[in-house]
């Protein structure tokens, strides 16, 4: 009978289904892992990051019908705790405080874990190039063109922050005028 049992244990999970975790899954995960290796520090900024989904999650209905944010849902409470961050660093740098800014950065850097890979500013200037031709401006408008762009331009905000996508927007609509 302990022969069933193992067989069905192992044949229930593959190695496909576990590369196949989402992230949420993965902070649920890293919360025992924490709490397994005493590390307060991941611990707390895990538990805070799924704190701020589930308030958000409370707040509007965009989660999937099982109850469990998306990725990009996920990725954009990551962003705006990194936001949040980064304004604590450079308020307590700013008031000589460095030892609230080295925890703020240890923070930091573990949020930033959690995202993919970004894009560089190059990467994101072609993506809107592209996207310029493709929907072929002709007679640039100015502040018109900026708004029907920004609207239109997918570009994951996982790998490529809006405010970045915009300098980039304003960069190539100012190059082009010249």
């Amino acid at each position: 009978m302990a022969i069933i049992y193992a067989t069905r244990r192992f044949s229930t999970t593959s190695i496909s289904e576990e590369t196949k975790l989402s992230l949420f899954t993965r902070l649920k995960s890293e919360i025992k892992n924490g709490m397994k290796r005493k590390d307060q520090l991941k611990l707390n900024v895990v538990r805070g990051i799924l704190s701020d989904i589930t308030y958000a999650s409370k707040s509007t209905s965009q989660t999937t019908t099982d109850g469990v944010p998306t990725n990009q849902e996920i990725y954009a409470t990551i962003n705006r705790a990194i936001k949040r961050r980064q304004e604590s660093i450079s308020r307590f740098s700013q008031a000589g405080r460095n030892d609230l800014v080295e925890n703020e950065q240890s923070e930091l850097n573990i949020l930033v874990s959690y995202l993919p890979e970004q894009m560089s500013e190059n990467e994101i200037e072609i993506e809107v190039k592209k996207f310029i031709k493709k929907i072929d401006i002709s007679g640039l408008k100015g502040l018109k063109d900026f708004s029907r762009i920004m609207k239109e331009i997918k570009i994951d905000s996982s790998k490529a922050p809006r405010k970045l996508v915009a300098d980039a927007v304003k960069k190539v609509l100012s190059d082009m005028n010249k």
